[in-house]
């Protein structure tokens, strides 16, 4: 009888085991960490309404803040979103992935923490026929490597902290800093927990002649950032590294890659929650196949590919011509895209995980529709 080992007790292998449980087969998660929410404070807990209700995960207790609202900066020109209704949560991450643990564990799946799983074992699971092996350890993935898969070409190196008694015009609105020459590459954000709670972060290309932590050194000198955190005491800071690329391949014989493990993020904002929790469920059908009906794996990448990597390649895209711009074209890009009306069309048909969506709803409607 084949079993099903993953590699990375996240919110992507939680989900990936508890639907192979749903299925049917024997699951074992096996991670480093002792408690499960260990490490979850490094990542952004930024994640929208639509992609959350996709995932099958009973997210509500995890929800610390909404979100309406947007302010993106690039020198002194803004762009001002703001929907009707809530687009987006806060989420405390921790708390996610203590849902994500107790589900997969109600379904069947054998989770198994202070377990390092070393190359060796890897190896060894690798070469056994009847385990179907899944990598969902992660942007430095250990699994990916020890296997031989394309490496990952560009990471987001991120730094961020918490700050308490901030000074806010809108609880649930988020910041964006556009600025290449602070953030390489990417960007700086402030996230509200709260109505005196603030996260703020930044984040640099590993491409980068710079570190993520002096990056953020010079991203709190900006003025607007610098008046909200006057006063505000910082809680805690940490520093993480995202993928901002998908690997070329994320099948090989009986091992797969699901997650950061195999760059299913959002090159634009780093987030890969919502992807890698569907590219897991398409996962869960595939090992399924296999095992029953002895289909080979390879219709996962297929199928995840045909399901989301238009979407990713165009979040690459985004990502790619904005690196591009120098300060002087990014404010002439936020001026000409008020002038086309981009903030009235955003604050109606926004959608921070399917840009091919809202290029459909643009070609229907037209920018100022």
């Amino acid at each position: 009888m084949k079993k099903v080992v993953i590699v990375g007790a996240g919110v992507v292998g939680l989900v990936l085991a508890k639907e192979l449980c749903r299925l049917g087969h024997y699951v074992t998660v096996y991670d480093a960490k002792n408690d499960i929410k260990e490490g979850s404070a490094k990542a952004s807990g930024i994640l929208s309404k639509e992609g959350l209700a996709t995932i099958g995960v009973n997210y509500k207790s995890a929800v610390v803040n909404t979100l309406d609202g947007a302010v993106l900066h690039a020198g002194k020109e803004l762009l001002k979103i703001k929907a009707a209704d809530t687009k987006a949560y806060i989420l405390d991450r921790g708390k996610l992935v203590e849902e994500c643990l107790s589900e997969a564990r109600s379904a069947g799946a054998d989770v198994v923490l202070g377990k390092s799983v070393q190359r060796e074992d890897i190896r060894l699971m690798k070469n056994d026929s009847d385990t179907v092996l899944v990598g969902a350890d992660g942007s430095v993935s250990n699994v990916a490597s020890t296997c031989g898969f394309p490496q990952i070409k560009e990471y987001i190196l991120t730094y961020k902290a918490e700050y308490n008694g901030a000074r806010l015009d809108d609880p649930h609105s988020v910041d964006l800093f556009f600025s290449n020459k602070v953030s390489n590459r990417f960007f700086g954000w402030t996230a509200p927990y709260s109505k005196s709670l603030v996260e703020a972060g930044i984040g640099i290309s590993s491409f980068a002649r710079s570190s993520s932590s002096s990056a953020f050194k010079q991203f709190l000198k900006n003025e607007t950032l610098h008046r909200m955190l006057d006063g505000a005491n910082p809680v805690s800071g940490h520093a993480s590294m995202i993928p901002v690329s998908t690997r070329k391949r994320t099948v090989k014989d009986n091992v797969l890659l699901v997650g950061d493990a195999a760059g299913q993020v959002k090159a634009t904002t780093g987030g890969g929650i919502i992807f890698g929790a569907s590219c897991a469920r398409i996962a869960a059908g595939a090992i399924d196949d296999h095992i029953r009906n002895g289909k080979p794996l390879e219709r996962y990448e297929k199928a995840w590919r045909k399901a989301y990597g238009l979407d990713l390649t165009m979040h690459k895209m985004i990502h790619g011509y904005y690196a591009s711009l120098g300060s002087r074209s990014l404010d002439m890009l936020f001026m000409f895209s008020k002038l086309f009306g981009a903030e009235s069309f955003f604050s109606k048909y926004g959608d921070m995980d399917r840009p091919t969506i809202m290029i459909k709803r643009f070609f229907l409607r037209g920018i100022s529709g």
